[in-house]
């Protein structure tokens, strides 16, 4: 065969592999559209809270004081915790699909109740509802991406969720301050709306149906998922067909899910990186971002210096989607864990100086930098990495309850950071809160170097023998076992 015929058939070979991902990349896109309406509910605070303190009686006459500024900025977290139960029922008994649509009306409301109220208590009840969406979409959205996606580019697609989520938060940051809050809630309406028409034209997760019994109906969305790509679907197949039959008949409730090593040492990673992510102090900066600016006396305007560092966190989410199945998760959690560190302890030696009272005028770009290259790296790592973990690291039987705990706890910890955070600030001080995350941050990338396995292009069967202690099988070994026990039955 001459070079050119190698070369040509190289072409093809590469070809074709795009066309088998393409619309695996179109369905993750459409089911994280979900996530850009999300992202809206919680950036809404940035610039909005200033205007709901600026001095003008805004709500029933009033202005808002800090405790009720701390609730509206919290309560979308109480939501958030009290609908990841339901959504993971939901997700597990009716379909990935019905999730996604259930959450369709209650975001349009919610933000309609901002549009036409002129109280503080419905403004309170849009937010608890926004978070009820919120948590509802963090449970069915990495579910199915992960369930959709081939090994190789599982990682990237997870990331995916965090690059689109973080427009959202750009674009809230940069209109919000020249807008009425009633006309950005406005504008909020149609993300859902868009997200539905979008998801409508996708197809069932082929592993949910197929956990229920609809085998021809999973082969026709693995096809469709795969591009007609008849080979790699039926080794997906396969995959899917063993682990069902192994799973027959099992029910997992939380003491199951406990008492199985490799499920038990899964959720432990799952909760440890999850709580870490949010007492690292993400939603904290992200609601108080003006706020902090303002209290640092930055020579940066506070509202350009939120819009530049939702930026510059996605360009750290859009680096995370080709570094993740590149350099792999450990390595990236653990860089940037350590760096996350480094940036919040500099932000708080900056706040602990200035209650010094000394003159920080020439250094005034500090606060802006430090939490830029935190972001940048919260977004390669814990921000990105979480729910791509987690869709990894459990068998599908246990998924479902898995997720539940892990999102209730990460929205606990939200809900308790947000909430505290001017009381952790009066404890002890701004510059002992920035020392706190930083200490949280360090933590956890020593946690990853000792629990966390390295997932990047690995199996489910593969995994799970290393959680379960039975140590770790090449991919190609456990197809082989695969193949082998096809044929058998």
């Amino acid at each position: 065969m001459s070079n050119i015929d190698t070369q040509n058939d190289a072409g093809e070979l590469r070809k074709k592999k795009w066309k088998s991902k393409l619309r695996q990349i179109i369905a993750a896109s459409a089911v994280n559209l979900s996530t850009v309406a999300y992202a809206m509910a919680m950036a809404w605070p940035t610039p909005s809270l200033p205007l709901l303190r600026s001095g003008k009686p805004l709500l029933d006459g009033r202005i808002i004081s800090a405790e009720e500024e701390a609730w509206m900025g919290s309560v979308v977290f109480l939501g958030a915790l009290v609908s990841s139960p339901i959504s993971s029922y939901v997700s597990q008994r009716y379909g990935r699909k019905i999730a996604g649509y259930s959450i369709v009306i209650p975001f349009i409301v919610s933000w309609l109740f901002i549009v036409f109220s002129e109280s503080l208590y419905l403004f309170y009840v849009s937010r608890f509802v926004l978070g009820m969406c919120s948590g509802g979409v963090l449970v069915f959205g990495p579910m199915y991406v992960g369930e959709i996606s081939e090994d190789s580019i599982r990682g990237a697609l997870g990331t995916l969720r965090a690059a689109l989520g973080l427009v959202a938060f750009i674009f809230m940051y940069a209109v919000g301050p020249v807008i009425s809050i009633k006309y950005m809630a406005t504008i909020c309406v149609f993300m859902p709306i868009v997200f539905a028409i979008a998801y409508y034209w996708m197809p069932e997760s082929p592993l949910y149906l197929m956990k229920n019994g609809r085998s021809q109906e999973a082969m026709k969305s693995l096809l469709w998922l795969r591009s007609g790509d008849v080979h790699a679907a039926e080794m997906e197949m396969m995959k899917l067909t063993v682990v069902v039959k192994e799973s027959e008949n099992v029910t997992t409730s939380i003491i199951s899910l406990i008492s199985s090593r490799g499920t038990r040492r899964a959720l432990i990673i799952c909760l440890v990186l999850g709580a870490s992510q949010q007492l690292s102090g993400v939603y904290v900066v992200l609601n108080y971002a003006v706020s902090i600016f303002e209290l640092s006396g930055s020579s940066v305007e506070p509202n350009t210096a939120t819009v530049i560092l939702a930026a510059v966190q996605l360009i750290g989410s859009i680096a995370a989607i080709f570094l993740m199945d590149v350099a792999g998760r450990r390595i990236l959690m653990i860089s940037s864990q350590t760096i996350m560190f480094m940036s919040l302890g500099g932000l708080g030696t900056y706040f602990f100086f200035q209650e010094q009272d000394y003159d920080l005028t020439s250094v005034g770009f500090l606060p802006v930098m430090c939490l830029g290259i935190y972001l940048f790296f919260l977004a390669i790592g814990l921000g990105s990495m979480v729910y791509v973990v987690m869709a990894e690291l459990f068998n599908p039987q246990a998924r479902g309850i898995a997720t539940t705990v892990t999102t209730m706890t990460v929205w606990l910890m939200a809900f308790l950071s947000t909430k505290f955070y001017i009381n952790i600030v009066d404890l002890l001080g701004l510059h002992g809160c920035y020392w706190l995350f930083a200490c949280v941050s360090i933590a956890c990338a020593v946690f990853t170097m000792i629990m966390v396995p390295e997932t990047k292009n690995r199996s489910l069967d593969s995994i799970l023998r290393e959680l379960n202690g039975k140590g770790s099988k090449s991919d190609d070994e456990i197809k082989g076992e695969l193949a082998s026990e096809s044929k058998v039955s």
